[in-house]
């Protein structure tokens, strides 16, 4: 029945004190991306007039793509997750039709619209950036969780300078540090050779995209060119890549030692982990526990105005008109309740939150 599954759809573990929050407790600002399966909008708490990213699923949409069990799994490795280069989920809730997921909001925007911008950057913009993603990947390996998804899109700037990942729709929560998973999913850019193998793949595959994210941030291209009507193959990868002369020498072994096709001498993959890549060269001069600790001075602080400037954000989506982007209940629609879904931070009491 359905109302017996709306009753329920907001008590589970994570909410203890069986708050209800809905999408009307929210004022929607701007839009501020779109994803395959909804959208994120710049929206304001109304009890608290906190401001923070929500996104939002269509049930109907993650259903027709059988990404039920992926959904699942991004709401529950964010509510694990406490790292300071991870972004943190602050609610999660649902109605009929709709998963929504508030963030904290990430106002510095997208590396992707920086990298975009700038063509490339300096190697020690690039350094600052690598070191703050390799702790975050280090920190989900450690706790057995993959990532999948690394990408420019995915490394969010805050209004100080420093780096959180986002996006943990691909990622997987493994048993053991050791399992292996089958799953072909990334994007094809920074996808490693091994997920087109069907023989398996393993934790190695974040380290060969830090490698194509690397070289893309310092070079400014891709390191390996896929067409859209182009089907994926491990063939695709046995051309050699180029690096220019202005790398340095460290940078360009580096990235060549995480571009390797064989997973298994990859750098990072096996026993030591991140650790053998925080011991290369590159990051001689790195202070790994001030990293950690939010202690090196970023390359670059965003100029922020106030809580609401987007000017790191694309036009296309901040301009666009948030009346075109009402929900309609849809009529063929059976409700479907993730359970144990809704979630509320620890920082927020049953008072606040009810104003």
């Amino acid at each position: 029945d359905t109302n017996d599954i709306e009753k329920n759809l907001d008590n589970n573990e994570d909410n203890p004190l069986g708050i209800k929050l809905k999408n009307e407790d929210f004022d929607r600002l701007k839009l501020i991306g779109k994803g395959s399966f909804g959208e994120v909008f710049l929206v304001k708490l109304k009890s608290n007039e906190k401001i923070y990213a929500m996104k939002i699923l269509d049930k109907e949409k993650i259903k027709a793509y059988d990404q039920e069990e992926h959904t699942k799994s991004e709401r529950d490795l964010m509510v694990k997750i406490n790292c300071p280069f991870i972004v943190d989920i602050k609610y999660a809730f649902q109605d009929k039709q709709y998963l929504y997921m508030v963030t904290e909001f990430m106002q510095g925007g997208e590396m992707f619209f920086h990298l975009f911008k700038e063509k490339r950057f300096k190697n020690e913009k690039a350094k600052f950036y690598l070191v703050e993603i390799i702790l975050a990947i280090e920190f989900l390996h450690k706790n057995n969780m993959m990532y999948r998804d690394l990408k420019p899109e995915n490394v969010l700037l805050d209004k100080t300078g420093h780096i959180k990942i986002t996006d943990f729709g691909l990622s997987k929560i493994l048993s053991s540090e050791n399992e292996k998973t089958y799953t072909i999913c990334g994007t094809p850019q920074y996808l490693a050779p091994e997920v087109l193998s069907n023989e398996g793949y393993d934790n190695a595959v974040d380290w060969w995209s830090l490698g194509c994210l690397m070289y893309k941030m310092l070079i400014g291209i891709d390191a390996f060119k896929f067409s859209k009507d182009q089907s994926l193959s491990p063939e695709m990868y046995e051309i050699e890549i180029l690096i220019p002369d202005y790398v340095t020498k460290e940078a360009n072994d580096l990235i060549r030692k995480l571009l390797v096709l064989n997973p298994k001498k990859r750098l990072g993959s096996g026993p030591g982990g991140a650790e053998k890549i925080k011991n290369h060269p590159y990051f001689k001069d790195i202070d790994w526990e001030k990293a950690w600790n939010k202690e090196l001075i970023p390359p670059f602080i965003p100029d922020i105005k106030d809580d609401l400037d987007l000017k790191y954000f694309d036009k296309g989506f901040t301009e666009e008109n948030l009346e075109s982007f009402s929900e309609e209940e849809s009529s063929s629609l059976k409700t479907i309740d993730y359970k144990g879904f809704t979630y509320v931070t620890d920082s927020y009491t049953k008072d606040e939150l009810n104003g």
